[in-house]
Parts: C-alpha cells; sequence; structure tokens
C-alpha cells in the first residue's frame, strides 16, 4: 500500500485532520473534488468556546458533516492558534469514526479509533487504541496508526500486532481467484 498526502484543504475547524487521515490510505485515494468547499455542519450534546485558552470543546454525540464526509466522536477539542487556524484536534470515541467518499469508482475511506489526534504543525496524524483505516477492501488495524503527511510516512504498531489485507485490484470487473491448492507431496514408494 503506497501513501501519498491529499490535496491540499482549507483549514476549516476539523477539515485538516479529516482529510489528513485520507493520506493513510492507497495512492490513487482521494476524496470527492469540492467536498472542502462545501459547509461544515457540527453538532453536539454541548459545545464550549474558550477564547482566552484557544479552544473549542464539542461534547456529546458529535457529528461533524462537509460534503461526502463525516465524523462522529463523543468528543472533539480544537486548539486554535492567535488567528484561529488550527494547532491541534482531538477526537475520542468508543470508537470514533470516520468516512468519506473518494473521486471516482474509488468507493469510501473509513478509520475507527478510540482516539484520533492531529497535530497541524507536525502535520501528523494519530489513531490509537484499536485503529482501523479501510478503503474498500483493503484493511490494516493496529493498536497505533501513525502518519506522518510532512515525510508522506506511515508507521503502525503498538502492544499489539499489525495486521493488514491487501486485495488484488481484478480485471474486467471479475471477483478475485480463490488461491490455488498446494500441491500435495508423491506418496513415497516402497
Amino acid at each position: 500500500m503506497s501513501v501519498r498526502p491529499p490535496r491540499a484543504l482549507t483549514s476549516s475547524v476539523l477539515t485538516v485532520a479529516i482529510a489528513l487521515s485520507l493520506g493513510l490510505l492507497a495512492q490513487r485515494a482521494t476524496a470527492v473534488t469540492g467536498d472542502d468547499q462545501q459547509p461544515m455542519l457540527i453538532e453536539a450534546d454541548t459545545v464550549e468556546v474558550d477564547e482566552a485558552k484557544g479552544t473549542s470543546l464539542y461534547v456529546g454525540r458529535v457529528q461533524v458533516d462537509q460534503g461526502t464526509m463525516r465524523l462522529l466522536a463523543d468528543q472533539v477539542t480544537v486548539h486554535h492558534r492567535s488567528d484561529r487556524r488550527i494547532k491541534f484536534i482531538i477526537a475520542r470515541g468508543n470508537p470514533a469514526s470516520y468516512k468519506q467518499q473518494m473521486d471516482g469508482d474509488q468507493g469510501e475511506v473509513q478509520a475507527f479509533a478510540k482516539r484520533m489526534d492531529y497535530d497541524a504543525e507536525r502535520d501528523e496524524l494519530v489513531l490509537t487504541e484499536e485503529a482501523l483505516l479501510i478503503q474498500g477492501t483493503d484493511r490494516i488495524t493496529s493498536d497505533r496508526i501513525v502518519y506522518d503527511r510532512a515525510k508522506a510516512r506511515m508507521q503502525a504498531g503498538g502492544s499489539g500486532r499489525v495486521k493488514i489485507t491487501f486485495t488484488p485490484d481484478t480485471k474486467n470487473g471479475a471477483p478475485p481467484k480463490p488461491p490455488a491448492t498446494p500441491p500435495q507431496p508423491a506418496a513415497s514408494r516402497p
């Protein structure tokens, strides 16, 4: 699975973090063109904005929608710079989930983790605690998945094993062929 950062997106609240997670996917994946230009709707049971601290806290059934993108979490904390640009975002859930439609016939990308952290200064996304990333039939699971967008590098690991499932592309829409049966050893002759 090759990794390529997604196209640049506006820095509206949460868009950067969501778009960054796209960089964890196969090179062919790009978000639907124009999603970043759509209005963003954020819903939560409660919202607290602290201008002095430069934070916004969304709590309780948080839902963020923009175009085909949707983020669901129990809590989302956004740390802003003095110019209101994003500095750091933390999404928590049991699990937090993200999905977005890809351009063309590439399907949908999905990510799940109990915690999703995006550091805008380092341009890095970290999925922790039962992290799962899915595009089509390709999957990666790990306790921790880190994507350094600046260096276009992905790293997975933690307390358990990393599991990756790749499904080969098929020709003419035919389903993949089942694995060949391994040859049986010849019976020994007396």
